[in-house]
């Protein structure tokens, strides 16, 4: 629950952050030391860290036994102590509930995001690792049936608000959970329907929800005026169209919305329950969504929603904004001083992103592009920050390159966010270029230490990521214009970026290389199809290769537990088959590999549930019947990305080695 902020933060919020960015390619002259491979592959020893709310210990995951699992650290002696030690799936996400609890959410990291929840479960334990592995629902039975923790109950060491289907798979309903005694009481006990986000009061009182449709093609918005009144239907929205939803409630029972149903970017406004629509705008941001979050790791910090909230007086105190790099701004001064003084102390060109903790005690995690970071806790009451680790110290930003945010325009005019990261020790001219390009497409790059565009960078290529349209968090239009555009309009901002690259000098166009993973190894292949002379060469990581196949097998995972769902999905983004097959069939790499000119790196896991190994076999023998060449990687026991720290070495020599036979110096 939240307390208002004062009038004109909003004006002021808006106002510091009216800037542009243009294309800026600076020549590095800095040496550039070849890193070994190793290094890149090397994972953390831990990862995902979350602190206790006294700041005494902190949680994170860490790789043992072949798995991910949770360990607990003391601040000050250091003592690790390993509270999992699961076999058979991996730690996919965890809280704090209290000084000493921990929840934890678990999943098969070798398997889809839906078939990795078979033999899952949700548990709770202590952080010394007693009265634990207490399993609250153990999904070999039905991997329907779940809990999924929502957020924890204030004033209560044990107690969590969770989503739960136990009623019904069709009824998801908000309980609180005893994760001692794991008992449970239903919150919502005239539920609304399906709820996929709700808002719930000081006093625990399910008020505003978000549920679907029984066929998933409307979302609707219902409210309670108090405790004890009837649901009233506010508003239906398409499911992928423009709407209003719950957001949180403040403590004086205003409901906070997000909507983007007047303007383009998603804003928090607060709602008049009266007109039934958005009233007073809260918070906004001119590039990003201001709901925008950071990459995870470790899924339940609440730290990556962007409003930031004093964990003592329960005040909005700042928000955190992910736009071309991430920014904070601070609505109490006395954080806001904070800031500065963390600003000042640490390296000139990294994010330093607190979190408070207590009155005195503040989490300081800073990075930079060059930088992975590192976590320290500071201790206004000694004027100490202490470092208390660092996720890779072999990692040396010295040896790094900088990654820039630029904008470019499409060939309709569209404003295309991109990264550019330009390797250390070479003048900014000629270079050979990897467009690399993200998955989803319903995600986006982040600012930040990035691994496969620094190992490009410092073996001396040029690295651009761009946010193309279909790309979530820059608005409602910019995202809605990738629908339908596989291929299409979505293939030109690539193009149109690498073209503006190559006009401005910085990029060779005789050395062009595409790549990415998952829809970034299907815009590899659609991009070789379309673009036959750009192109030298394309690796293609886990892409998909046929759209049809998206509808006869899909995107597996996600149809285990939401058929109707995933087919609206596929139906809306991508197209349905049976209103647009043809241009489905015109757009599917697969079925046009004569055209490809550049050889081909495929590399994929033997168990891709969400992108099956059938595509790039289908593209592989497609290309071979062509007479096209190509090379070819697997990785057994492998899903839809790696694991093992030997199979990224093998993945980063041979992607190194194919480089530089193609595109190399």
């Amino acid at each position: 629950m939240r307390k208002a902020i004062g009038r004109g933060v909003q004006a002021m919020f808006l106002a510091a952050m009216g800037f542009t960015l243009g294309l800026n390619a600076l020549a590095q002259s800095a040496a550039r030391t070849l890193v070994p491979a190793e290094d890149f592959a090397r994972r953390p020893k831990l990862s995902g860290m979350q602190f206790s709310p006294d700041g005494t210990k902190f949680a994170a995951l860490e790789d043992f036994q072949g798995r991910r699992n949770l360990t607990v650290a003391d601040v000050q002696s250091g003592k690790l102590t390993r509270v999992t030690q699961f076999e058979r799936f991996d730690v996919a996400a965890f809280l704090w509930l209290s000084n000493s609890r921990l929840w934890l959410e678990t999943t098969d990291f070798r398997k889809g995001a839906g078939e990795g929840v078979k033999g899952a479960a949700t548990y709770a334990i202590n952080a010394d690792g007693s009265q634990g592995t207490q399993t609250l629902f153990d999904r070999d039975e039905n991997p329907r049936h779940f809990f999924l923790l929502r957020q924890r109950v204030k004033g209560s060491d044990t107690d969590v608000l969770a989503l739960s289907n136990q009623r019904g798979i069709d009824s998801l309903d908000l309980v609180r959970l005893n994760t001692v005694t794991m008992k449970w009481t239903t919150v919502s006990t005239d539920n609304p329907g399906y709820m996929q986000g709700y808002a719930v009061d000081k006093d625990l009182v399910l008020r505003a929800a978000m549920s679907r449709s029984a066929d998933r093609t409307q979302a609707i918005f219902r409210y309670k005026d108090t405790a004890t009144s009837p649901w009233r239907e506010i508003a239906r929205f398409p499911t992928f169209g423009k709407k209003f939803e719950p957001y949180d409630f403040l403590d004086d029972g205003t409901l906070l919305v997000v909507s983007n149903i007047d303007e383009d970017r998603q804003a928090i406004y607060k709602f008049d329950p009266k007109t039934g629509k958005p009233g007073e705008k809260y918070l906004a941001h001119p590039l990003v969504d201001i709901t925008e979050t950071g990459p995870a790791d470790g899924g339940l910090d609440p730290r990556s929603r962007p409003l930031i909230i004093d964990p003592k007086s329960g005040d909005l105190i700042g928000v955190r904004v992910y736009s071309d790099k991430p920014e904070t701004f601070w609505f109490d001064a006395k954080r806001a001083q904070l800031q500065k003084t963390m600003d000042v102390s640490l390296p000139a060109e990294n994010v330093n992103s607190i979190r408070p903790l207590t009155d005195t005690l503040a989490v300081v995690t800073t990075y930079s592009s060059r930088d992975p970071g590192a976590t320290y806790l500071f201790d206004a009451s000694k004027g100490q920050l202490k470092e208390v680790y660092r996720p890779r110290p072999w990692i040396k930003p010295e040896q790094m390159s900088e990654t820039k945010p630029i904008r470019y325009a499409a060939r309709d005019g569209l404003s295309i966010p991109a990264y550019l990261t330009l390797p250390t020790g070479k003048e900014a001219k000629k270079l050979p270029l990897i467009a690399w390009i993200h998955g989803g497409p319903q995600a986006r790059d982040h600012w930040g230490w990035e691994r496969e565009a620094q190992f490009f960078a410092n073996r001396g290529y040029a690295v651009l990521q761009p946010n193309y349209r279909g790309s979530t968090g820059y608005g409602f239009a910019h995202q809605a214009r990738g629908y339908k555009q596989w291929g299409q309009a979505m293939q030109d901002d690539i193009t149109d970026g690498i073209k503006k690259l190559i006009a401005d000098g910085v990029v060779d166009a005789s050395r062009v290389c595409i790549g990415g993973g998952s829809y970034g190894g299907y815009a590899t292949m659609a991009g070789l199809v379309k673009e036959p002379e750009m192109f030298k060469c394309g690796i293609n990581v886990v892409g998909v290769t046929d759209l049809v196949w998206m509808h006869d097998i899909g995107y597996s995972d996600f149809q285990t537990f939401d058929p109707k769902g995933s087919d609206l999905f596929l139906d809306t983004a991508m197209g349905s088959l049976s209103n647009d097959r043809a241009m489905l069939e015109a757009n599917s790499p697969r079925r046009h590999a004569e055209r490809i000119k550049a050889p081909v790196l495929f590399v994929h896991g033997t168990n891709d549930q969400r992108v099956p190994i059938k595509h790039a076999e289908g593209m592989r023998d497609a290309m071979k019947a062509a007479g096209k060449p190509y090379e070819w990687l697997e990785f057994a026991e492998e899903g839809h990305g790696w694991r093992k720290e030997e199979n990224w070495v093998t993945y980063l020599k041979a992607m190194e080695k194919f480089l530089a036979k193609h595109i190399g110096n």
